[in-house]
């Protein structure tokens, strides 16, 4: 199927199949659409939301495109979809700093920003991180320092021939949603936040039948791709087996509720960059530690770092409290630019 023919499906309502969905995203990643073409795809899509079969198939084509990285443990990734429109700080990627610095392997997937001001890649850029590392250098780099950064746009060298469409285009599309499940290092645990929770069975279903162990798919009642002190978080928890669990998480239950969300704003990268490191050093503030801990004690939880959400909740406390995050940084900064 062309790229022109699914367009024609879709705007007069019908569904792709898998293998129609699979046939056109490998054309898309082969380089085969021409801009405007790729526009007009994305066009039809702006009534519907992407179906299950469409997104195995865009997953399926987009994994076989994947550069993949061996690693030989079981990795944690915090990555989320973006596009809640918050204007927050990098949360997921300090939540992962810390993680690491709790013991959990952590392959952080990320890249530039593309809806916010400052994506994970930028801001750890900004804090001396190198990010554009070989595969053996990013193995090395988990292997001396538990934490390791996996620059999309290295892992990924297809996605490019649909940046120019995406970036004109504006919007959330599919590939939003791709993201957080093409961990090139296949991270065994994963704790993802998704901007519309609808998506939720089917981006699960996909990740434990791709290896995933265990993942949490969150999403807060106020919004947030992310655990949220300012309100209930829905979440769902999948499991090796096909097994799911729905839960909530209730930030007045651990004492870390906030009513202003204006503390979690961020801004460009410097201002992220500054929020994160004030964060590590156990200088951050209210909202911003509440938002951090939630999140992480979320990556503790499902890594097995900690037993419980509540005991994972005690841990990053005393984590942040003792400022080990930012020695953390500074052995991954150091790591990163001599590896």
């Amino acid at each position: 199927m062309t790229i022109a023919e699914a367009t024609t499906k879709i705007a007069g309502g019908a569904t792709l199949t898998e293998s129609e969905a699979l046939s056109v995203q490998s054309s898309i990643l082969a380089g085969e659409a021409q801009t405007p073409t790729l526009v007009a795809f994305f066009e039809a899509f702006k009534d519907r939301k992407v179906s299950a079969f469409e997104l195995r198939g865009f997953f399926r084509a987009s994994l076989s495109a994947m550069t993949p990285l061996e690693t030989g443990m079981d990795t944690l990734d915090t990555c989320g979809t973006g596009g809640d429109g918050s204007g927050s700080f990098n949360i997921s990627t300090v939540s992962a700093l810390l993680c690491a610095t709790a013991g959990v392997p952590v392959a952080k997937h990320g890249n530039r920003a593309a809806s916010s001001k400052c994506g994970s890649a930028d801001v750890l850029e900004a804090l001396g991180v190198k990010i554009e590392l070989s595969p053996e250098q990013a193995k090395t780099m988990l292997e001396q320092t538990g934490f390791v950064f996996l620059f999309a746009r290295s892992y990924h060298p297809a996605f490019k021939h649909a940046g120019e469409a995406r970036k004109l285009f504006g919007k959330k599309t599919y590939f939003n949603f791709l993201g957080p499940l093409l961990n090139p290092a296949k991270a065994s645990y994963r704790v993802h936040g998704l901007s519309d929770f609808s998506l939720a069975e089917t981006l699960g279903d996909i990740l434990i039948e791709s290896g995933v162990r265990k993942a949490w798919l969150v999403h807060a009642e106020d919004g947030l791709d992310e655990v949220s002190p300012m309100s209930l978080t829905h979440g769902i928890s999948f499991s090796t087996g096909g097994y799911s669990e729905p839960f909530n998480i209730d930030p007045k239950e651990h004492g870390l509720a906030i009513e202003d969300g204006g503390g979690l704003t961020g801004g460009d990268v410097k201002k992220n960059a500054e929020i994160l490191i004030s964060i590590l050093q156990g200088k951050g503030t209210e909202a911003q530690n509440a938002v951090t801990i939630l999140n992480t004690a979320a990556g503790l939880t499902v890594s097995g770092r900690s037993t419980t959400f509540a005991d994972g909740v005690r841990f990053a406390k005393a984590l942040i409290t003792s400022g080990a995050g930012y020695e953390k940084l500074q052995d991954i900064v150091k790591a990163s630019n001599e590896v």
